[in-house]
């Protein structure tokens, strides 16, 4: 395993315990944590084979399972695989979780409906045309990836102030690894603690991300930006005028 990744997966096994979802109650009485444009870019997940990388404590992949679907998580923390293990047993949901890199799936998850990434993946992948490039061999034809994700202009920035941003990170910065993130930007069980993992994530313009999804061979389905305005918390109602997440889906084709 890359040093990188390596010392990334220690990172995450040292937060996934301060990590948590939603009440376990809530996912055994069929909610999910799901946004409803996710659910209709989706479509009819009911039977199909549905994987999530990165997939952390395992909230999203239960709620495809509530959905109908033979759904899996691949996490590169063993910690959060067992967490998210421990919270499907409670919640009575059948699901799957391995522990691996994500650009290196199990060999046995191929032939899927759909490959789903959300809310901070791409930030940790070095490589998108090996992702990219992965992601269509493993997909069925007709199957497709819905990628969810925070905005690289959100990783780039930082509220300091009302009406007050810092650039934080380099929007064009792709392949050149980025350790010193702003405490805003880490994730959950690592912002404020004094013994926060110093993890490698990288920053990739949007348009990267979808241009290696189309050198793969996929073609673009759906694709929009959006803001959040709490994500840039403190700002004030300039908040609603920056984008904060973007949302791809690109679909591998059906030979003629």
């Amino acid at each position: 395993m890359d040093e990188r990744v390596e010392a990334n997966r220690a990172g995450w096994n040292l937060i996934a315990p301060r990590r948590s979802g939603v009440a376990v109650e809530r996912l055994r009485a069929g909610e999910i944590v799901l946004a409803d444009f996710e659910v209709r870019l989706a479509g009819d997940v009911a039977g199909r084979r549905v994987v999530q990388l990165a997939c952390s404590y395992g909230d999203e992949v239960l709620s495809w399972a509530i959905l109908g679907a033979r759904a899996t998580g691949v996490d590169l923390s063993d910690v959060a695989v067992a967490k998210a293990i421990a919270r499907a047993a409670e919640a009575g949901i059948e699901a799957d979780f391995r522990q691996a890199d994500m650009l290196h799936p199990p060999d046995d998850l191929v032939d899927l409906d759909l490959i789903y990434l959300s809310w901070g993946a791409i930030c940790w992948v070095p490589d998108l045309d090996a992702l990219a490039a992965m992601v269509a061999a493993r997909l069925r034809p007709g199957g497709a990836l819905l990628l969810c994700d925070h905005h690289p202009a959100w990783e780039a920035l930082s509220v300091r102030a009302e009406d007050r941003l810092a650039v934080v990170g380099d929007y064009f910065g792709r392949g050149r690894p980025a350790t010193g993130q702003d405490d805003a930007k880490l994730p959950e069980g690592a912002r404020g603690e004094p013994d926060a993992p110093r993890f490698t994530t990288f920053v990739w313009p949007v348009s990267d991300v979808v241009m290696a999804l189309i050198r793969a061979g996929l073609h673009l389905d759906e694709f929009f930006e959006a803001p959040e305005p709490a994500l840039y918390a403190g700002l004030g109602e300039a908040a609603s005028a920056l984008p904060a997440y973007y949302v791809v889906k690109a679909v591998l084709p059906v030979s003629a």
